[in-house]
């Protein structure tokens, strides 16, 4: 049976005995045995020593088989490994920004595109989506480029609305960057977790994207291996001389032997057995969200969308008026559940309340349904408690 192939691994350290666990983004199923095992050959086989500053090369080109399959054909030259998708977020802030550029992000979207590029000089101008399912109007993007913009940031599924972008919005996006010659982050670390029948369009895919787009490619959410911090970046040929002379400096490099087994992770997606351990998680996270966004909408004072993509819940509790940071403190202290905060994920920071993520918490669903079914149960229990 498939889901046999899921094993549950429960360890988080930063919580009470009791609480339930959906705050951040980190799986609770265990790393799958196949890359676990790879992991320990590599230290048995001595793999415990420098790596090449980029990554290793069988990783490179693996990670350019994998990406193939949306229809584009990088050079394994382009890829630089990372421990993880902030340090590759951060080796693109400081080799693109200077002081007094402008950063067009999408809000809501995942919190550090909102908070690095101020520490560098430059803006963040948040880009709001529709209320209704979160999607893009161009023309809210149109009119926020100035002669200031420099790049525009596209989480795709987005965090932590799921927000899956159809061709159409991407194509706007792209003509957009072209017309005022602007590069784009996509961060696609969400690309395999896509629901309802839609399908993940890499906006680098496009005509006259290809030179213009950096691209984040996971691997510790899609292989469920969070605490190892393997990601990877792919970096447009006329960009990466200017990366590597500005992050020499810098150390991103992954253990090595965990990049022996993201390489086998990664070549196993080509594989009838890769690809049904990816189905079954899939299938797990599509059962979660069905379940716990319909939960959510049902609960008095509380509106939660069905998300598209990736695995995060974004329920609006504005109508409580709580604020986001006292309803988290109080649902953790008073019924043990402990969620994100939607708010940190938007341009609250920039723009207050009218930021589209105002008065939204996120739960990550890294739990079973009979767990969120009572978090769910306690969530209603402390909302019905602010209504009296």
């Amino acid at each position: 049976m498939v889901l046999l192939l899921i094993e549950r691994s429960y360890k988080h350290y930063s919580v009470k005995p009791g609480t339930i666990y959906l705050r951040g983004g980190d799986p609770n199923f265990a790393t799958p045995a196949h890359i676990r095992d790879a992991a320990i050959k590599a230290i048995i086989e001595g793999y415990t020593h420098y790596a090449p500053s980029e990554g290793i090369p069988e990783l490179r080109e693996a990670i350019a088989s994998y990406y193939s399959k949306y229809g584009i054909n990088y050079d394994p030259d382009q890829i630089m490994v990372t421990a993880g998708g902030s340090p590759a977020l951060h080796i693109i802030n400081v080799s693109m920004l200077e002081p007094g550029d402008e950063v067009l992000v999408f809000d809501p979207s995942f919190s550090r595109y909102f908070g690095e590029p101020p520490t560098l000089g430059a803006s963040v101008v948040p880009v709001p989506l529709s209320k209704q399912g979160y999607h893009l109007d161009p023309e809210d993007l149109k009119e926020r480029v100035s002669d200031k913009s420099k790049m525009i940031v596209l989480c795709n599924p987005n965090n932590p609305t799921g927000t899956v972008y159809s061709k159409d919005e991407l194509k706007a996006i792209a003509d957009i960057a072209i017309d005022n010659d602007l590069v784009v982050i996509s961060d696609e670390f969400y690309n395999e977790f896509v629901y309802d029948g839609k399908e993940h369009t890499a906006i680098s895919s496009l005509e006259g994207m290809r030179e213009r787009t950096f691209v984040l490619v996971g691997g510790t959410k899609m292989f469920n291996f969070t605490g190892w911090r393997l990601a990877s970046l792919i970096i447009p040929q006329g960009y990466y001389e200017k990366v590597q002379k500005k992050t020499r400096f810098i150390g991103v490099r992954p253990a090595t032997f965990v990049q022996r087994a993201g390489t086998e992770a990664f070549n196993a997606m080509s594989t009838k057995y890769g690809k049904k351990v990816m189905k079954a998680h899939r299938e797990e996270y599509d059962r979660r969200r069905q379940f716990f966004c319909k939960r959510m909408d049902e609960i008095e004072g509380i509106t939660c969308h069905t998300f598209e993509g990736a695995f995060y819940a974004y329920p609006d509790v504005s109508s409580f008026g709580v604020p986001v940071p006292k309803f988290i403190d109080e649902l953790e202290s008073k019924e043990g559940v402990l969620v994100g905060s939607g708010e940190g994920h938007g341009g609250v920071s920039v723009i207050g309340n009218k930021s589209m993520a105002y008065g939204h918490i996120r739960p990550a669903l890294v739990q079973d349904v009979d767990v969120l079914e009572d978090a769910a149960n306690r969530i209603e229990r402390f909302t019905k408690k602010l209504i009296k």
